[in-house]
């Protein structure tokens, strides 16, 4: 597991969270500075395009102005593609401040691999609804899955068709537990409207295995 580039104590100003990765070096538990960077990780975990991520990365110089500062990042994140990305994540009010702006378009500026890029997000991304209440519903059952794949085809045939989350619930009894179906929506191989649908047993889902 790669070391943070700084390491992060509390103080009066911030608030450590510790998350329980699966895609952050060895799956062990990782620290954040605030808790809307812990619910970014969510989206990193549930990104399929996301191989793997590393929080305060590394330090940087960067030139504000003419005068060097110190940066370090809040993640660095490693796409499937081969692409990487380093991201901060920052509150609306403080990402559109005048001081900030410099760092990250002089910081931006500096990357020369046109393979690595910088990032921004904010609040209003992180915490869209019913997106992000779906993935911490759901985090668990990633995070520690049932998965038993023969199993998982064979409830997959034998369904078929889109069906009320109850429904299939019922269907399934004593062929799936109830931690197994939902693992199966944790890891996409029940599929719902998950950026549109609060996941309820209302929800209409259906299998994707192929």
């Amino acid at each position: 597991m790669r070391s943070p580039a700084r390491k992060l104590k509390k103080s009066a100003v911030k608030n450590i969270v510790r998350f329980p990765a699966i895609k952050s070096g060895s799956g062990k538990s990782i620290l954040v500075e605030s808790i809307l960077e812990s619910k970014y990780c969510l989206h990193l975990e549930f990104d399929s395009r996301v191989k793997t991520y590393f929080p305060q990365p590394r330090t940087f110089s960067v030139f504000i102005d003419g005068e060097e500062r110190k940066y370090t990042p809040d993640f660095e994140v490693h796409y499937v593609s081969g692409a990487c990305k380093y991201v901060e994540v920052k509150p609306l009010e403080h990402s559109q401040g005048e001081w900030y702006q410099k760092l990250f378009s002089s910081f931006e500026a500096s990357l020369e691999n046109p393979n690595i890029s910088f990032l921004l997000v904010d609040e209003m991304e992180i915490t869209r609804q019913p997106l992000l209440s779906n993935y911490e519903k759901l985090y668990q059952y990633r995070k520690r899955p049932i998965q038993d794949m023969r199993n998982l085809y064979q409830c997959a045939e034998s369904v078929g068709n889109t069906m009320l989350l109850s429904r299939m619930i019922t269907k399934l009894k004593g062929k799936a537990s109830l931690r197994e179906i939902y693992s199966w929506l944790a890891l996409g191989y029940l599929k719902f409207d998950i950026s549109s649908e609060h996941l309820k047993e209302t929800t209409e889902v259906t299998f994707d295995v192929c």
